[in-house]
């Protein structure tokens, strides 16, 4: 994007909520992480902020264990912080922009999974039989199936039309903007 090749162009582009559980909910490392432990691994990414910000996520999740507030805020980090910042950008510039965030999880969760990346990809293209013991995605029902038709279909509209038909297109800095696609 910053040489221009997206001017004039219209952007789709979005996450899931837990992106970044899919990478650490089986990793012993992270999942035994203290507050220090974490602060620790992030004074190497955040400097003297670290604690601040670490604070900040504790605050939004009072009742999350180091761990989870960690995968949060690497979720944004890694994730949504710079899709955001590409739609912003993008928007600012007058391009049509739509964002999503994907926020299914199953129903029956006990890997506290959430939301992970790629979590998508089954309802985009229908492909849930493939996956038969995906703790990602459960045990898809019909509500499952027809929440993958809707987001299957914006992103087809999307595609073939240049315009996502069913939600307004981004404004920077307006999360309100954001199409959430859940089956809750």
């Amino acid at each position: 994007m910053a040489n221009g090749a997206l001017e004039g162009k219209d952007l789709l582009i979005g996450t899931t909520r837990d992106e970044m559980t899919a990478f650490f909910a089986f990793e012993p490392g992270i999942q035994s992480l203290t507050r220090e432990s974490a602060l620790h691994l992030l004074a190497g990414q955040f400097g003297p902020s670290a604690q601040d910000v670490f604070q900040r996520y504790e605050n939004e999740l009072p009742h999350a264990s180091p761990a989870q507030v960690f995968t949060a805020l690497q979720t944004d980090e890694l994730f949504r912080s710079g899709a955001l910042q590409m739609a912003d950008h993008h928007a600012v510039g007058g391009n049509a922009t739509y964002v999503y965030q994907f926020d299914y999880h199953p129903a029956q969760d006990p890997d506290r999974l959430g939301a992970a990346h790629c979590v998508e990809l089954p309802f985009l293209f229908g492909t849930f039989d493939n996956y038969p013991d995906s703790p990602m995605l459960g045990t898809p029902s019909d509500t499952e199936r027809a929440l993958g038709l809707s987001f299957a279909t914006a992103v087809s509209a999307f595609v073939a039309t240049g315009s996502a038909s069913d939600w307004l297109p981004y404004a920077p800095a307006t999360t309100a903007r954001i199409r959430h696609f859940s089956t809750r």
